[in-house]
């Protein structure tokens, strides 16, 4: 289950640039939590000066991506529908190298017809990553949509590297339990 924050005007957001496998992200915090990650290339993220990271945001960015399970509060500006915050949670459950269909998503928050609905919610998640909208896909397999500057080409690159993390992490744990 997601926690969930309602940030307060006068609450400061602090930001910083943080480098990935898979490029560079704009990660904007407050003292309740994750505001917002931004995607590679955005031109935000070329503006001076960085803040420095709170350690619940360093550590959950070095587990994101070692495929690790890790726990964050996200801030919201304003209150969401319970749909959204149903196919948010439903999103954050996709196992780290898998995927699941828009109407995947759309059934299991409880509308089987609303897979365009998906859709606009996850072009406007402002949690990339961790949302993690990139594993959502049309029904056909194909990919499809993915904000920010490198769009579908990012979204198969995060793809990729999570699948291969995955498979990684899954040698050494057959490893591991074959040396016992």
């Amino acid at each position: 289950m997601l926690s969930w924050h309602r940030r307060s005007p006068r609450e400061e957001v602090l930001s910083s640039v943080l480098n990935s496998p898979c490029g560079r992200w704009l990660v904007e915090w407050s003292s309740g939590g994750l505001c917002s990650i931004k995607s590679p290339g955005d031109p935000v993220q070329d503006r001076p000066g960085q803040d420095i990271l709170p350690i619940w945001l360093e550590k959950a960015w070095e587990l994101f991506w070692e495929g690790e399970t890790f726990h964050v509060t996200f801030c919201l500006e304003r209150p969401i529908h319970d749909f959204t915050r149903r196919v948010y949670e439903v999103t954050a459950g996709i196992p780290f190298g898998e995927t699941m269909t828009y109407g995947q998503v759309a059934e299991i928050s409880g509308n089987p017809r609303a897979a365009r609905g998906v859709g606009s919610i996850m072009r406007s998640n402002p949690w990339a990553l961790f949302i993690p909208c990139h594993r959502v896909i049309g029904a056909d397999g194909d990919l499809r949509g993915y904000g920010g500057v490198w769009g579908i080409p990012l979204k198969k690159r995060l793809i990729a590297y999570e699948k291969k993390i995955s498979m990684d992490n899954r040698e050494l744990l057959i490893r591991d339990s074959e040396k016992r």
